[in-house]
């Protein structure tokens, strides 16, 4: 399988117009560790393309056992036409597959984490930390026989009801070890609201020249009012 896809790839790779550079973290941010979906993950992917065209596969087989039978010499050529284009979606599916299982990468920093993901559709999010609400490790009856789990990380605003998509919510799939890294990111995100750290230049921190310019403005207000008090008062015992 692997080679029969690495002698197609020059083929299909073209058609995906793919940027193949691996991502970054932002800048200011250290990367902790980097993961990738594991390669069982991989051959349920295979599985799970093969068996899409299965119904198709049957139902083209059919058609052309009948076009053979009633066309003879234009139904073999029909025939060998369509079993060309069913290879070749089949090889594009395959190899879409395998790049997607590549363009997989999960960078764990200190401050944040990058998921990037997508063959047909790139997609690279960056999530704060500071945003992180819950975070759940799956693994359903298919997943268990392959030895995979997803992680499941849900931000503020996120809608966890079941068949609900929307961009709050990123999954991590593919992992051996994804108990190991709940927890990496669990501890992370405790020891950052310990030390009070959110997104950099967020907060003021105490002893500051920005809080002592603040406490300096406040004093000066409270006098002026104490003053203001003060005249208002002589005023009213004047009359």
């Amino acid at each position: 399988m692997e080679l029969l896809l690495k002698l197609l790839k020059p083929i299909f790779l073209p058609l995906l117009k793919l940027d193949l550079s691996p991502p970054h973290l932002p800048e200011g941010s250290s990367l902790v560790r980097s993961l990738r979906p594991s390669e069982q993950w991989l051959a349920y992917r295979y599985l799970q393309t093969l068996f899409g065209f299965l119904n198709q596969f049957i139902g083209v087989g059919i058609a052309v056992i009948a076009a053979v039978a009633k066309l003879r010499g234009w139904g073999v050529a029909i025939a060998l036409g369509i079993f060309a284009i069913e290879a070749f979606l089949i090889g594009l599916a395959l190899v879409t597959t395998r790049v997607d299982f590549e363009l997989r990468h999960y960078l764990v920093g200190d401050r944040s984490l990058r998921v990037a993901q997508g063959a047909w559709t790139r997609e690279e999010v960056t999530l704060s930390y500071a945003n992180v609400q819950n975070i759940e490790v799956n693994q359903g009856p298919l997943e268990r026989i392959f030895g995979f789990k997803s992680l499941t990380i849900s931000t503020a605003g996120a809608d966890t009801s079941p068949g609900q998509e929307n961009s709050h919510l990123i999954t991590l799939v593919g992992l051996q070890d994804a108990d190991e890294l709940r927890a990496l990111i669990l501890g992370m995100l405790k020891n950052q609201r310990d030390s009070g750290l959110g997104e950099p230049g967020a907060e003021v921190q105490p002893g500051s020249p920005l809080g002592l310019s603040r406490l300096n403005e406040i004093r000066t207000a409270a006098v002026a009012l104490r003053d203001a008090a003060l005249t208002a008062r002589a005023g009213s015992g004047a009359v």
